[in-house]
């Protein structure tokens, strides 16, 4: 038996007000972000990012100032705010955590198990609710930027289907981050380590993607960060070249996290558990 009805209520139960917070701070923030946005002109954003700022810094926008410095390249930056790529990284570390070692540490895994169900079960039950919770979350993204530039200053300005390719490149990010985190904790006993070492994990990759953007002799170091794959600001100006971009950054991405799932699960079902206290 895969799923366990009781199992699946409460997973979802414990998701749930992390959900609803995100849920909340995703409707709002394009409002929020589009409407700050909007308060500096056009001509004035363009004087300062093709003129102030030095043309060696287009190597960490990912895109030419050219494009950033239109509405629709306006708009794109808010996928890469922290806001956003935090939001999306604390979601796959916070749930993928819970998947194994944040159960055995506040000792309900053995209460779980108690039940008629499999351990690959309880992981892939997990794995699924964090999934689909994911794609809910950026359904909600997208809902708040699409209403934001039909609706507020830019209005007619672009248009809002650009954004689906960078929203979905957004839920590849979550599905990755959970991934690697829910593998982590399905070798661990205890949350905070998971945790640890996943946040330590979120630098590399930061500094490993700025390493190979800067320094030509160093850029296959940018290769060693799943951020690689993440580049929302270059799938937003339309055609059939996004959705292919697309096809490429999510695959990585889906492909590292639905594999770091199975590795996780095997482990999971292998791994001897210790003794509750």
């Amino acid at each position: 038996m895969i799923f366990n009805t009781a199992i699946w209520k409460r997973t979802w139960g414990d998701q749930r007000v992390l959900v609803l917070s995100l849920a909340a701070l995703w409707a709002v923030f394009p409002w929020i972000y589009i409407t700050l946005s909007a308060q500096i002109q056009m001509s004035a954003f363009q004087d300062v990012l093709l003129r102030a700022i030095p043309q060696e810094w287009q190597k960490l926008s990912g895109v030419p100032f050219s494009e950033v410095a239109t509405h629709a390249g306006r708009v794109a930056l808010a996928f890469v705010d922290p806001v956003v790529v935090l939001a999306a990284t604390v979601w796959g570390i916070t749930r993928g955590s819970d998947a194994v070692s944040g159960q055995l540490e506040r000792g309900t895994m053995e209460m779980v198990l108690a039940a008629p169900v499999g351990r690959v079960a309880v992981f892939v039950t997990q794995a699924v609710a964090t999934t689909l919770a994911a794609a809910v979350l950026v359904g909600v993204l997208l809902g708040g930027v699409y209403s934001a530039i039909a609706f507020g200053p830019w209005a007619g300005q672009v248009d809002p289907a650009r954004f689906v390719p960078a929203a979905a490149n957004v839920f590849g990010l979550m599905v990755c981050m959970a991934g690697i985190t829910a593998c982590v904790s399905a070798a661990d006993s205890h949350r905070w380590r998971t945790i640890g070492i996943l946040c330590g994990f979120y630098v590399f990759s930061i500094l490993a993607k700025l390493v190979g953007r800067m320094s030509e002799s160093l850029s296959w170091v940018g290769y060693l960060s799943v951020f690689n794959a993440y580049e929302p600001q270059r799938l937003v100006f339309g055609g059939l070249d996004s959705w292919l971009l697309l096809a490429r950054y999510d695959g990585v991405l889906l492909g590292i996290g639905l594999f770091a799932y199975v590795i996780g699960a095997v482990i999971f079902a292998r791994r001897d558990l210790p003794a509750p206290l």
